[in-house]
């Protein structure tokens, strides 16, 4: 599979999550984005920003943190 910044990654997809900044698992943890995480971009936010729904809630995430965030697309 090919592995995509949340930047990059379409919305709509069903995608994995598979590598999460040192600096920001344990935030993000408590936010349901672990590795291996199931979940699907929204839309994006004003500034560059991404909605995701993880696990039946939406998460908005920041500009700065979306291209250390990598996803698979899910099969």
């Amino acid at each position: 599979m090919d592995v995509i910044t949340l930047a990059e990654a379409p919305l709509a997809t069903p995608l994995t999550l598979s590598t999460v900044p040192h600096e920001h698992a344990w935030r993000l943890s408590r936010l349901g984005l672990r590795p291996g995480t199931a979940f699907t971009v929204l839309r994006t936010s004003t500034g560059g920003g991404r909605i995701v729904s993880v696990a039946g809630s939406r998460v908005a995430l920041g500009a700065a943190l979306l291209g250390g965030l990598r996803a698979e697309v899910a099969r």
